[in-house]
């Protein structure tokens, strides 16, 4: 996938909420979540779904991404 620069930075920030709301799910997760950071973006609807996608592709598999992992 294409991200921008600015795109890539949220992305990484996505893909470490991801993985720590995955590694705390047995209890409360208090951190910040990947769908906030994603929308500090403001990009439109399909954009963002994209970028989800994105992120749960980079955490579910970090061999594939080292770039962002």
């Amino acid at each position: 996938m294409i991200l921008n620069d600015t795109e890539e930075a949220v992305v990484r920030r996505a893909v470490v909420a991801y993985q720590a709301a995955k590694d705390h799910s047995k209890g409360a997760f208090n951190g910040e979540t990947p769908d906030e950071i994603l929308d500090e973006l403001g990009v439109d609807p399909a954009r963002w779904a994209q970028l989800a996608a994105f992120v749960i592709e980079v955490a579910e598999n970090p061999d594939e991404h080292p770039e962002l992992a």
